[in-house]
């Protein structure tokens, strides 16, 4: 049986986690983490070698591993991916850094091993429907992805919850969202690019345009495509008025002598102000068209609770799915985006609706 290294034990690292013993049983793991609390819960799980994070000890674990999953916050995922992918390591990662992940190419060639990114909810699921409906049904003139993780009704103040990494939430708001119009890629300001947003059966929503095309703008050559982050309305006023006031800033300021981020600030107040017990939705629609009006739809939702929140439940379980695929399938050496899954389309389904996710889909011509 393989041998992984699991590196974070958040919200959807945990998760991760349970969903691999489900997947591998018999799968031997190395748990590491910064937080040693978090270790000592797994204390009784016999499968487990556990380790409180130090310098070094990620490439010697890693010698060991057939895999490392890595389920971190993008601040500081990308120097942990080029540390791993240095000592030729297969790896699934679900972070959401900024960077280009193509940069590590020739190294993990060179390895030959293989890097999958973005093996989450969205990007992730997302990429691999799109991809499913641009290659199976030529469907390119089109793509449009609406996506969010919210409350089941909104909730005061802002009408959200924090279910998972706040940091990562955050830069929703702020990282440049690119998008293609016909063949161009363009980029704005995420909270310019507003829209309404009706899905049938879940209620009327407002987007605002995100940067979770990524390595699609590689891979897919659709004339026009957009992401959308769904909330319910009325949140993004709220965001706009946060971001206009510089809580979302990434600039240091000095308040008392004390050098501060008011993004990091902002985050932590996140976590302690929304981390509020709800019911919750992870919410996916995908929308592809050609020339000739021919569309493929497909709504995917999850219906969460306070215990296993909608968000990274679906998140974590493309993240352990996407892992089984990287040990039993023949994968190409280098990095594989989740688009490039797309032809697993239908047993990510399966194993999606297996766990309760709602998924609906058709063709129209």
């Amino acid at each position: 049986m393989p041998s992984i290294l699991l590196v974070g034990l958040g919200r959807v690292g945990i998760r991760t986690y349970r969903y691999l013993r489900e997947l591998l049983p018999g799968a031997r793991f190395m748990i590491v983490d910064v937080d040693k609390r978090k270790l000592e819960a797994l204390k009784n799980h016999e499968e487990a070698e556990l380790y409180v994070y130090e310098p070094g000890i990620l490439p010697r674990l890693s010698e060991k591993a057939d895999v490392a999953v890595t389920a971190l916050p993008s601040p500081v995922a990308f120097r942990t991916i080029l540390e791993l992918s240095g000592h030729c390591v297969n790896i699934v990662d679900v972070s959401f850094f900024p960077q280009d992940p193509y940069v590590l190419e020739k190294i993990v060639e060179d390895c030959r091993s293989t890097l999958i990114t973005d093996a989450g909810f969205a990007p992730g699921y997302s990429n691999i429907v799109a991809s499913y409906a641009y290659h199976k049904y030529n469907l390119d003139e089109y793509i449009e992805i609406a996506v969010g993780g919210i409350p089941d009704k909104p909730v005061p103040p802002i009408g959200y919850t924090v279910t998972w990494n706040p940091r990562d939430l955050l830069e929703e708001y702020t990282r440049p969202a690119r998008y293609v119009e016909n063949h161009e890629i363009k980029v704005a300001k995420p909270l310019e690019l507003v829209k309404t947003i009706e899905i049938p059966g879940l209620g009327l929503f407002e987007g605002f345009i995100s940067d979770g095309l990524r390595t699609m703008l590689r891979n897919i050559k659709a004339k026009n495509m957009r992401e959308y982050t769904i909330r319910w309305p009325g949140h993004i006023n709220a965001i706009k008025i946060l971001y206009e006031l510089g809580f979302l800033d990434s600039l240091e300021i000095n308040i008392n002598g004390v050098k501060v981020k008011p993004i990091e600030f902002t985050a932590r107040l996140l976590e302690e102000k929304l981390n509020l017990k709800t019911n919750d939705l992870a919410i996916l629609r995908i929308e592809a068209f050609d020339q000739s009006s021919r569309v493929y739809r497909e709504l995917a939702f999850l219906r969460g609770t306070p215990e296993d929140p909608a968000t990274p439940v679906f998140t974590a379980l493309i993240h352990a799915y996407t892992t089984r695929i990287l040990l039993e399938k023949k994968l190409k050496h280098g990095v594989v985006s989740p688009e490039n899954l797309y032809e697993f389309k239908e047993e990510y389904e399966e194993y999606l609706v297996k766990h309760g996710v709602v998924v609906k889909k058709e063709l129209k011509h």
